[in-house]
């Protein structure tokens, strides 16, 4: 109900909807660097600001603070979605680097196979192994097949045209223990809704992640972020190192970040 009443708002009264949109976000982004005052906040850019690929600069942001010159790293796209665009690993597979990606859909699966090097497992990934209805938002003026995602997860409304088609899911633990995988330098995380499940299903005593953006924007709180996320990520010795406003965080593994000196 709360949804359509914003629709109608939003239609019949566009431009107080955005101003009551934009106190409300400059509120909740003031609460967020009160809570974390040592995370390095970016903001959104436009299309045409995008430095390389990734779709608020996160390729950008990861190369220029971690890997700057480095050749020979190793990456891991979880939910990879179209392989050469708004993607957040293509730069790096350009400088040299090996890696892995777990996509469901098939029709982009077969992209990555015939435009990426990077080994394709054509899976979702979650807190345990079965099968999940998978809703694809179709698309139509370019992107919006990017919003695809698991229905148990995010059950939304959208404005699109759907379908929805069954997938398998496996665990990360198990996947990178079976491909013998100890260390990954980057690894990005963006399922719609589903990354709390995958975090689950990571063991980060068996293998070691340096950096990860993981796509943090719940409908909820998507200035803000979820919290259960970080939790986890603290636990696991991770420092919040960067936030781009209502889309993804960037975690640094304290021990690597020891290690830059």
């Amino acid at each position: 109900m709360k949804t359509k009443i914003k629709k109608v708002i939003r239609k019949l009264m566009p431009n107080m909807y955005a101003r009551l949109a934009e106190i409300k976000s400059n509120k909740i982004l003031k609460q967020f660097k009160k809570d974390y005052p040592n995370t390095k906040i970016f903001e959104p850019v436009h299309k045409d600001a995008r430095k390389l690929y990734s779709q608020d600069n996160q390729d950008y942001i990861v190369y220029e603070n971690f890997f700057k010159g480095k050749k020979n790293g190793f990456f891991c796209d979880i939910g990879g979605n179209h392989p050469l665009t708004i993607n957040n690993t293509i730069y790096f597979e350009e400088l040299g680097w090996n890696g892995i990606v777990f996509e469901p859909l098939p029709y982009m699966s077969e992209l990555w196979a015939n435009h990426r090097k990077a080994k394709l497992f054509p899976f979702a990934l979650s807190d345990s192994e079965g099968k999940v209805t998978f809703t694809i938002v179709k698309d139509s003026t370019g992107w919006e097949d990017m919003l695809s995602f698991i229905k148990e997860t995010r059950d939304v409304d959208y404005d699109y045209e759907t379908e929805e088609i069954e997938v398998e899911t496996k665990v990360f633990k198990d996947i990178v223990e079976r491909e013998n995988i100890k260390q990954i330098d980057y690894l990005s995380l963006d399922v719609e809704g589903h990354e709390l499940n995958v975090l689950k299903g990571i063991d980060f005593n068996k293998v070691r992640i340096n950096i990860l953006t993981i796509e943090n924007n719940p409908a909820s709180c998507y200035i803000y972020g979820d919290e259960r996320i970080r939790e986890i990520m603290f636990e696991n010795n991770f420092k919040l190192w960067g936030r781009t406003i209502g889309l993804d965080d960037i975690y640094v593994n304290k021990d690597f970040l020891e290690s830059l000196g």
